[in-house]
C-alpha cells in the first residue's frame, strides 16, 4: 500500500512537472510571436483595432496559423478586439501584472494570463506593446497585443495526448514496481517470518505441556537472542514444574496418610467416649455434655478424614467410577431424607422438584451420591434460617441435568473463581467461624468431571446460589 501511494504520488509530481517543462519549453520558444504579429498587424492597427484594414490582416494571419487566439487590450488590460478566433468571450478584462512581469523579462517562466475565453482558466502567452489608433492630436493609445499560446481546441487535444502518454507511463512503470516488489517482499518476508514460524510452533508445543521443547535457532540476530531467552524461560519453568510436581506428589502422600493414620486413633476416641457416656446415664449432665461435644466434633474430623481420603484417591487416580444405571429421583429424595433433620434444626425447607417419569442415569452411585451430598451441605451452611434449598432435575439434551439452588447470602463474584479451589472458604465462612473445610466444592468437582461434565456456579449476594452439573442417561 506503501508503495503504491508513493507510486501514486511519484506519477502525479512527474505529471505536474512535465506539464511546467513543456509549457516554460513552449513559452521560451515563442516569446517573440506577439511582438512578430504585432509588427505584422501594426499599420492595420493605427487606423484602429477594428475595422477591415484589421480583419484582412487577422485573416491572413489565421490562414497561417488557426490555433492562435489574438486579442487587443488597452493600457487597463480591458478587452478592445477579439481579432482571431469565433469562441464566445467569458470576460472581457485580463490581469496586466503577469502581462508586464512577461515583458519585463526578469520573472521565471512560465508566467501564465488570463484567458478572455474562459472565466477562470489561467494559460501561457505571448504579448507586445503596440499603438492603437486612431491618433488624437498626433498621438496613438498604448496598448497590447495579448496572443493565448496554442488556443483551447489544440491546447486541449495536446494535453490529453500528453497526459495520457504520462499516465500511461506512470501505470506500467508502477505495476512493474509493485509485481517486482510483491515477489521480492513475498520472498524475503518468506525467510525471514520462517525462524518466527519455527519459534511460535516451539512455544506452541511448550503451551500444550510439552516444557522439554527448545529453540534450536543459534543465530546472533535479534530471533536469535529471543530463542535463547525463551529457552532459559523454559528451563526455569521446567524445573519449577518439576519442583511442583514432587510437592505435588509429596502432599498426596501426606494427605493419603495422615487420613489413614488417623482412622485409628479416632475410632478408639470415639469408642472410649461412647464407653463413658453410657456409663454416666442420666447422672452428671456436664460431664455428659462434654462427652456429647466429644463425639460432635469426633463426627467432623471423621468426615474431613473421608473427605481428605476420597481426594487422596481422585488424586492419585485410583478411582475408577462404577458406573450402572440407577433412578437420580430416588437417589436424591434419600438424600432429601438423610438431611432432614439437619435442615429442619437450622429452620430451612429442604424439596425436590423433579418432573415425573425422568430416565434412569448411568453414573456411579456413590460418587454421585456424595456429590451431592456435599452440594447440598454447602447449600445449608450458607443459608440462613426461613429459607429454602432446592434440588431440581430436569432431561434435556440427552442428559438429566441436576441443580442444587438456595436463596442463601450468596458469594461474592471475586470469590466465584475461587471457591472451586481446594480448602478454599470464603471470606463470610472465615470471618463467621464456619464449619466448612473448603473440600467440598473441589470433591464435587472432579466427581462430576468422572462422568463428563463440570460444575457451573451462578451467585448473587443476597439472593442466593445455584450449582449445576449433567449426567448422561441411560439407554433403555
Amino acid at each position: 500500500m506503501l508503495l503504491i501511494a508513493f507510486g501514486g504520488l511519484a506519477v502525479w509530481i512527474t505529471t505536474v512537472n512535465s506539464q511546467q517543462f513543456v509549457q516554460e519549453l513552449e513559452q521560451k520558444l515563442q516569446h517573440g510571436l506577439a511582438a512578430n504579429l504585432a509588427h505584422e498587424l501594426a499599420p492595420a492597427l493605427r487606423h484602429g483595432a477594428e475595422g477591415a484594414p484589421v480583419e484582412a490582416a487577422a485573416r491572413d494571419l489565421q490562414a497561417v496559423n488557426p490555433s492562435l487566439e489574438l486579442y487587443v487590450l488597452d493600457a487597463h488590460g480591458n478587452l478592445i478586439a477579439y481579432l482571431m478566433g469565433d469562441k464566445p468571450l467569458a470576460r472581457q478584462h485580463v490581469a496586466i501584472a503577469p502581462i508586464e512581469a512577461f515583458l519585463g523579462g526578469a520573472a521565471p517562466l512560465p508566467i501564465r494570463g488570463d484567458d478572455p475565453s474562459e472565466a477562470t482558466a489561467r494559460k501561457i502567452f505571448s504579448a507586445a506593446r503596440v499603438d492603437i489608433g486612431p491618433a488624437v492630436d498626433g498621438h496613438y493609445r498604448r496598448g497590447y497585443l495579448y496572443v493565448i499560446l496554442h488556443g483551447m481546441p489544440y491546447a486541449s487535444q495536446a494535453s490529453m495526448l500528453h497526459e495520457s502518454y504520462i499516465v500511461r507511463a506512470g501505470a506500467i512503470t508502477l505495476a512493474i514496481a509493485v509485481a517486482f516488489a510483491a515477489v521480492v517482499g513475498l520472498l524475503l518476508f518468506a525467510l525471514l517470518t520462517r525462524r518466527f514460524r519455527k519459534l511460535t510452533a516451539t512455544v506452541t508445543r511448550f503451551k500444550a505441556g510439552q516444557f522439554d521443547q527448545r529453540v534450536a535457532d543459534g543465530a546472533g540476530d535479534e530471533i536469535g537472542r529471543l530463542g535463547r531467552v525463551f529457552n532459559d524461560m523454559a528451563a526455569t519453568i521446567q524445573a519449577q514444574v518439576e519442583a511442583l510436581k514432587r510437592t505435588d506428589a509429596t502432599r498426596r502422600e501426606l494427605v493419603a496418610n495422615v487420613s489413614h493414620d488417623l482412622r485409628t486413633p479416632l475410632t478408639s476416641l470415639r469408642g472410649y467416649a461412647e464407653r463413658l457416656r453410657a456409663r454416666l446415664g442420666d447422672g452428671n449432665p456436664d460431664s455428659r455434655e462434654c462427652l456429647d461435644a466429644i463425639l460432635n466434633n469426633a463426627d467432623k474430623l471423621e468426615r474431613l478424614i473421608a473427605q481428605l481420603s476420597l481426594l487422596s484417591r481422585l488424586d492419585a487416580q485410583q478411582l475408577k467410577p462404577s458406573f450402572e444405571a440407577f433412578p437420580v429421583t430416588e437417589l436424591v429424595q434419600d438424600i432429601l431424607v438423610k438431611f432432614s433433620p439437619e435442615a429442619e434444626g437450622r429452620g430451612i425447607v429442604l424439596t425436590a422438584d423433579c418432573a415425573p417419569g425422568l430416565p434412569a442415569v448411568r453414573a456411579d452411585v456413590a460418587l454421585v451420591e456424595r456429590a451431592l451430598s456435599n452440594l447440598i451441605d454447602n447449600a445449608l451452611l450458607n443459608t440462613e434460617a426461613g429459607g429454602c434449598v432446592c434440588v431440581g432435575l430436569v432431561e434435556r439434551g440427552g442428559r438429566l441435568h441436576v441443580a442444587v439452588t438456595d436463596n442463601g447470602r450468596g458469594i461474592p463474584e471475586e470469590e466465584l473463581s475461587l471457591v472451586m479451589q481446594r480448602f478454599y472458604r470464603t471470606a463470610h465462612s472465615r470471618t463467621k467461624g464456619g464449619t466448612g473445610t473448603g473440600l467440598g466444592l473441589s470433591i464435587a468437582g472432579e466427581i462430576v468431571e468422572l462422568h463428563g461434565s463440570r460444575l457451573e456456579l451462578t451467585s448473587r449476594i443476597g439472593v442466593g446460589t445455584t450449582v449445576r452439573f449433567s449426567l448422561p442417561v441411560a439407554r433403555r
